[in-house]
């Protein structure tokens, strides 16, 4: 299609005007535009607690070496409308971020502003030791993973993923729609695993020595197990001492499945 020269022209004056000129950049392609972002380190000592309230997005909490809290925070905008299509010289906002300290506990919160231009989507990474207490981590839609942490914690979601690997101590785990799969080590005898997902699925893995008292419910579903729960398999309902039986760990799948695996033996 041609264009007229001097309707051209005038495109031309007005992005050089705006310092904002159009690119294709395939990094976007079918993601979200680069967004604003947060950060901020406090020194965090092992044992400590930690909450964090977001609306949506993802949410990544691994344990390190170091006592200290690393907290990175972008801000996540809507799909391009186009293959990567974004406006150079648009600036984007960092996310509002209240970090608050008091002695040995961080609360984290995202300040929602109602979703603007830019979203209203926020995805945390956060670094902290290896012992430390997940008070409670709230989100909305969104993946949230956790690894390489003992302590415990409390995880609650509307929908999307919840992936738990290498976590030893008490899980509290609540999801409205998704998938949960968790990898429970060294389970205490004074250690509660509870786990309820309303539509989706659970997928648990434990160690072959796993000690616990397990009841296992799948209404909508089934309940299969690779450790022995001394009953036919596949049930909707599974009550059965693992073991000595001295933890506890209790499954709901509301309207899905129940898997219980083995850990696999590393050589």
């Amino acid at each position: 299609m041609k264009t007229k020269p001097l309707l051209s022209a005038l495109i031309i004056l007005l992005l050089s005007g705006a310092c904002m000129v159009a690119l294709v950049d395939p990094r976007y392609q079918g993601r979200a535009w680069p967004g604003g972002t947060f950060r901020k380190d406090l020194d965090l000592k092992p044992g400590a607690a930690i909450s964090l309230e977001n609306a949506d997005g993802n949410i990544e909490i691994s344990g390190w070496k170091e006592e200290k809290l690393e907290v990175y925070a972008e801000r996540g905008g809507e799909l391009p409308k186009s293959a990567g299509l974004y406006f150079y010289g648009q600036r984007f906002s960092p996310p509002d971020v209240r970090v608050r300290s008091t002695g040995d506990s961080v609360r984290i919160s995202t300040l929602e502003k109602g979703h603007d231009e830019q979203g209203g989507v926020v995805h945390y990474v956060l670094r902290t030791p290896h012992s430390v207490n997940l008070d409670s981590i709230r989100n909305g839609k969104g993946r949230i993973a956790v690894s390489d942490i003992y302590g415990r914690a409390l995880l609650d979601a509307d929908e999307g993923e919840v992936r738990i690997s290498n976590y030893s101590g008490s899980l509290d785990v609540r999801l409205g729609s998704g998938l949960v799969e968790a990898e429970v080590l060294d389970l205490r005898p004074q250690d509660s695993v509870r786990i309820k997902v309303e539509r989706g699925d659970i997928v648990l893995f434990l160690e072959p020595d796993a000690a616990a008292q397990l009841i296992a419910d799948a209404p909508g579903g089934s309940v299969l197990s690779e450790l022995e729960v001394g009953q036919p398999l596949p049930a909707k309902r599974v009550s059965a001492k693992l073991g000595d039986g001295g933890g506890s760990i209790e499954l709901t799948a509301v309207a899905g499945d129940i898997r219980i695996r083995k850990v696999e033996e590393t050589p």
